[in-house]
């Protein structure tokens, strides 16, 4: 996939995720990345704010902490927030990313703002829906 279509789908994507938090009543920042497997520089990323960037009240800039998510998923080829994994320093540890790969790419979706459950079931459903968009681009 070239990196125009891949960045249009994931705008497509995110677009899904907010009327996913929508519907579930939540609110915060969705993050979507798209890398190549053979080159770590080759990483196209998109990010919506669903209702707010930031949570004041708890003291939560939600921008950054869906940013971490996604590059803790891009770092371990797995969900973020696993508690066996060694952080690295910038990894806040949170769950709520989700990682995939798809015809030779990795795929890292994140959302922060909600819980735990709420941010990574959001974040499933972009892969899901990625994937869904990109099979129906190769018919």
């Amino acid at each position: 996939m070239d990196k125009t279509s891949a960045r249009e789908l994931l705008v497509r994507v995110l677009d899904d995720m907010e009327a996913k938090a929508l519907e579930m009543k939540i609110q915060g920042v969705g993050v979507a990345c798209f890398l190549d497997k053979s080159s770590a520089a080759d990483w196209i990323g998109e990010m919506k704010v669903v209702e707010t960037p930031y949570n004041l009240k708890e003291g939560w800039n939600l921008v950054a902490i869906a940013w971490s998510k996604a590059g803790e998923v891009i770092a371990s080829c797995a969900n973020s927030g696993n508690p066996e994994r060694k952080k690295i320093m910038g990894e806040l540890g949170f769950v709520g990313g989700a990682y995939a790969e798809y015809d030779g790419c990795k795929l890292a979706f994140a959302f922060s703002g909600a819980t735990s459950e709420e941010d990574l079931e959001v974040a499933e459903y972009g892969i899901a829906k990625f994937k869904e968009y990109a099979r129906a681009c190769q018919e």
